[in-house]
């Protein structure tokens, strides 16, 4: 009995002096960039570059495969990929990665972003990193937690137009509309045509715009009576929207030839 002790006593001393599996330290993680790519509401999801720096604190290098992250924005989760890199010990290094928001999950949060709002941004999750032959978990960890804002000042449309003639009893009136912005939206409301000061007829637009996008919209305007050739004016009351995202008005008198 008493050598079985000893050897009991001998195996667990033995044991204690097996060196355990290294887990690595966090990388320390800073928030460089975070910025307006696209937010486009008819491909239904608004893009963001994300720049980082990733500062290793282990006595020896971090490669770093590329791991699946939670990017919280606004309090809603959504995916983002962050690229394999290799740190040395010591040393910092950026990566970048693109966040995609889709609109329907984002709607709150691409609101406030647009509207100008500070927004909450955290980054969270599991990174992998290859030691030797073992991929080792690091975390779950959260690398960001920091408020956003981003860059963005609305733009008016350019409208121009293109065309405007009799057509039998109508008149055909064809604009071309080019959006500055890096968000698109829907165009939309009432139009005047006015000759010698009155109006003559009315219709509606509703016109898409992608981001930086340009589209034409052609109406048939049924007047009340038959004016004559001439100068005319096209009175536009209009707004750039994606709903529960983006309303602003767009107003534009637009000088032309009824031809």
């Amino acid at each position: 009995m008493k050598r079985v002790l000893v050897w009991l006593g001998l195996a667990l001393i033995l044991g204690s002096c097996v060196p355990q599996a290294v887990r690595p330290q966090p990388p320390q993680v800073e928030l460089l960039q975070f910025s307006l790519v696209s937010i486009d509401p008819f491909s239904g999801r608004g893009e963001f570059d994300v720049r980082l720096r990733l500062t290793n604190p282990n006595p020896y290098a971090l490669p770093l495969l590329e791991s699946a992250l939670t990017a919280e924005l606004g309090g809603s989760p959504f995916r983002l990929t962050l690229p394999a890199l290799e740190i040395p010990t010591g040393a910092s290094r950026e990566a970048s990665a693109r966040l995609v928001v889709p609109i329907v999950e984002g709607t709150r949060a691409l609101a406030s972003l647009v509207s100008g709002q500070a927004t909450r941004f955290r980054l969270l999750g599991e990174l992998q990193a290859r030691l030797g032959p073992a991929v080792v978990p690091i975390g779950p960890v959260t690398l960001v937690d920091r408020e956003v804002r981003i860059q963005f000042a609305f733009q008016p449309p350019t409208i121009r137009l293109v065309e405007i003639r009799l057509d039998g009893l109508a008149i055909r009136l064809v604009l071309e509309v080019e959006n500055p912005n890096p968000i698109g939206f829907t165009l939309e409301g009432p139009l005047r045509l006015l000759a010698g000061g009155r109006s003559v007829a009315e219709g509606a637009l509703n016109l898409g715009l992608g981001p930086n996008g340009r589209n034409r919209g052609e109406l048939s305007l049924r007047p009340a009576g038959l004016p004559g050739g001439g100068g005319v004016s096209v009175e536009l009351g209009l707004s750039a929207r994606i709903p529960g995202i983006l309303d602003r008005s767009v107003f534009q008198v637009l000088q032309g030839v009824l031809r």
